[in-house]
């Protein structure tokens, strides 16, 4: 089983970016040294690291580690009908990157992704990815543990499938005031709601000013 831990900064107000169309990028500027090398800490200790097409295409992330020592994870990218920018960074700096597409996707887009260095592509899902179903792919592999860092429909869609095992969240100090700015988790045309879940606070702290919380599951509600 692998497992599976999320990592998301967010505002006051619950938002995961300043606004609307804004890059979850424009949250760091509020990090300091000490939080940003804890953070990239994080990815080196984990075997593969996560985010959804909408963040790459809103932030062009590299999802490698530079700020601390330690490895690159492997990076996985679902995206159903594999419809990703081919100039995207991590697309074209020649680090490992496999790429999940759901059945659905077209054979000339698996193609312009497959030309790209060290890039593989994973059939997973008829009309969408099916994230269970990867799961399975990525344990058989031997990837035992993996980081998860958004955004909103990709934590809607794992919490749905109840795959999460840890909840870390850094709580930036501004409120931005926008109601369109993407909140922690926000659900698409084929979610659905599912049942409650209760998490337990297993450890707070602050790096650089910035207040850490790591949740557990707890017991669910009765």
């Amino acid at each position: 089983m692998v497992e599976i831990t999320t990592l998301s900064e967010v505002t006051i107000d619950g938002k995961l970016s300043l606004g609307a169309t804004a890059s979850s990028k424009g949250l760091f500027d509020f990090y300091g040294d000490d939080l940003r090398a804890w953070f990239h800490a994080q990815r080196a200790a984990h075997d593969a690291i996560m985010v959804g097409a909408g963040t790459v295409l809103s932030d062009d992330p590299e999802l490698t580690v530079r700020h601390a020592p330690g490895p690159n994870p492997l990076r996985i990218v679902p995206s159903s009908m594999g419809r990703l920018p081919l100039d995207a960074k991590l697309l074209n700096d020649g680090h490992p990157t496999v790429l999940v597409v759901s059945r659905a996707a077209k054979e000339a887009d698996i193609e312009a992704l497959k030309s790209k260095p060290n890039v593989e592509v994973v059939r997973c899902g008829e009309r969408r990815v099916d994230l269970p179903g990867l799961m399975n792919i990525l344990d058989a592999r031997g990837i035992k543990n993996m980081i998860v860092e958004g955004g909103s429909r990709l934590l809607n869609s794992l919490h749905e499938a109840r795959l999460v095992h840890r909840i870390v969240i850094k709580h930036i100090p501004v409120i931005t005031g926008s109601a369109d700015a993407p909140s922690y988790m926000r659900s698409d045309e084929h979610s659905r709601a599912f049942e409650l879940s209760k998490w337990r606070l297993v450890e707070c702290f602050t790096k650089s000013g910035i207040a850490v919380t790591i949740y557990e599951p707890g017991t669910a509600r009765t």
